[in-house]
């Protein structure tokens, strides 16, 4: 019978979310740190696919749906932002946590425990009789960044260094296609079901098949961290993004120059800061501020935050724009939800076709080369939507061109973040990447927001054809800096790695 893992010193889990991670039943193993050997990549990622592909339904699903939710609920389209925008905060603040607790109890408990999150928040979306509850639901779905983190963690600790960057491969190709999906299987259901909550009952029973998928079919990783979760941390982090966002969001309506404005944007940056010394100062940080800046791992993260913010921030407004009634606004095209899948499906395509090859051009031209090579296709893509976007397959065009940088770039920055980090640490590495991700695009959904809501057609709520204009010279603009911060990372380590003191490996 498989024996418990030790606590370890200063690991007494005297926190809720600790406590049950560290009683769920833990992997049999041989007590090996080292990678597996002779395991295929098949072996190792098989069920994980299924979860990454269900992560990418629900994530190409959302951005279709939007004008048919907001139209449920009677929400306007800048606070329609929220949807999006309050999930990638949750995500944000999130991801460090489970990538914490990942790398101290193993990453497959900390799956399920996201997984779990999932499944009831997708419920709670699809159930949602208000627009409170609904934003409820994404909070409870943030733990969905938290997946690819988690997997990364599981397939280093399985695989040699080059299988596990085609298991990753494999896993962004897997969520790049269900993106792809999503946006059609949204619009063919749209025209089945005509509620669009019935829609959205769909994918939250296949989250909810996802469950006994964490709990039974995968793997867990062997290799153990020491320390602590830093909750304190956790906490001062979700104030201060939360008040710097809110300010952002409703700076068009209170007015920018409002006291309730500037009380937030200061207690927004004020409790940032002090996060900033208290994650310096705690012996183990929720986000390890010294690895963070490392040379070798700041202009990944940097990137990560901009390509967030192309990827997520810009999605509800290419929505509201191709829904938008041409004959009454000026611009759009009128399309129901099955015409906006098929015209954001191309995206999704080449981003899947991209990230499939990413490791062998990694291997061929290196890393940092196809990551700048992906932020300059968004600038192409982006630069050209802002200057023509009268003509659907304009749309298309660009659409092509942005789903195919989009996919250099989510495919190269995980193998980046593998180089440049210890393997006992997998999961905190690769957390942070994924919260920076995720925050750039809270942060820009709420910016592009504000730009929604602020430039309106006469004293509507409608935005005008200017306002989409400015998002995607926005995204434009970040997709240049993909491309600098790519040229600025470092190859990767060559070094032999020393084990840290405190990490340990899983009792078999």
């Amino acid at each position: 019978m498989p024996a418990r893992t030790a606590v370890l010193p200063g690991t007494s889990p005297s926190r809720p979310l600790e406590f049950i991670v560290s009683h769920l039943k833990p992997p049999a193993g041989s007590g090996a740190t080292g990678p597996v050997t002779g395991v295929s990549v098949a072996a190792v990622v098989g069920f994980l696919v299924f979860l990454e592909l269900t992560s990418g339904v629900l994530q190409g699903l959302m951005p279709v749906l939007l004008p048919e939710i907001g139209a449920d609920l009677r929400v306007d389209a800048g606070d329609l932002n929220w949807v999006s925008s309050l999930q990638l905060l949750s995500a944000a603040v999130s991801v460090p946590v489970f990538g914490r607790l990942g790398d101290m109890y193993g990453h497959r408990r900390l799956l399920r425990v996201a997984v779990v999150s999932l499944a009831i928040g997708s419920v709670l979306v699809a159930w949602s009789p208000s627009f409170g509850v609904l934003l409820l639901g994404r909070v409870l779905q943030g733990p969905l960044a938290a997946l690819l983190p988690l997997e990364i963690g599981i397939v280093r600790d399985r695989l040699d260094a080059q299988g596990a960057k085609s298991a990753i491969g494999m896993l962004v190709g897997s969520l790049t296609f269900g993106a792809s999906a999503g946006l059609i299987v949204a619009g063919l259901l749209g025209k089945w079901i005509s509620n669009v909550h019935g829609v959205l009952w769909i994918p939250a029973v296949v989250t909810i098949l996802c469950v006994p998928v964490a709990f039974f079919l995968v793997p867990e990783s062997r290799t153990r961290a020491g320390g602590t979760v830093d909750w304190i941390g956790a906490a001062m982090l979700s104030v201060g993004l939360s008040a710097l966002l809110l300010a952002i969001a409703r700076g068009p309506k209170w007015g920018w120059t409002s006291g309730p404005v500037y009380a937030l944007f200061a207690l927004g940056a004020v409790v940032l800061v002090a996060w900033v010394f208290v994650e310096l100062r705690v012996d183990h940080p929720i986000v390890d501020i010294r690895l963070s800046a490392r040379r070798n791992l700041l202009p990944v993260y940097v990137a990560s935050f901009f390509l967030g913010a192309a990827l997520f921030g810009s999605q509800t407004a290419a929505s509201l724009f191709l829904s938008s009634p041409r004959e009454k606004v000026g611009y759009g095209f009128g399309y129901d939800t099955l015409g906006i899948g098929w015209m954001m499906l191309p995206s999704g395509v080449f981003a899947f076709a991209a990230a499939t090859v990413v490791a062998r051009l990694a291997k061929a031209l290196g890393g940092r080369v196809v990551l700048g090579l992906g932020g300059a296709a968004m600038t192409v893509g982006y630069v050209f939507l802002t200057l023509g976007h009268g003509a659907p397959w304009q749309f298309l065009v660009a659409n092509s061109v942005i789903g195919l940088g989009t996919g250099l770039a989510l495919g190269a920055l995980p193998g980046l973040v593998l180089d440049a980090s210890p393997a006992d640490r997998t999961g905190i590495a690769t957390g942070v990447y994924n919260t920076t991700k995720t925050l750039g695009g809270s942060v820009a959904g709420a910016v592009f927001a504000a730009l929604l809501t602020s430039l309106t057609i006469g004293h509507s709520k409608v935005p005008t054809e200017h306002a989409y204009v400015a998002v995607w010279w926005c995204c434009a603009g970040v997709s240049v800096l993909i491309a600098v911060f790519a040229m600025l990372v470092r190859g990767p380590r060559t070094e032999v790695a020393v084990p840290r003191v405190g990490a340990v490996s899983a009792a078999a």
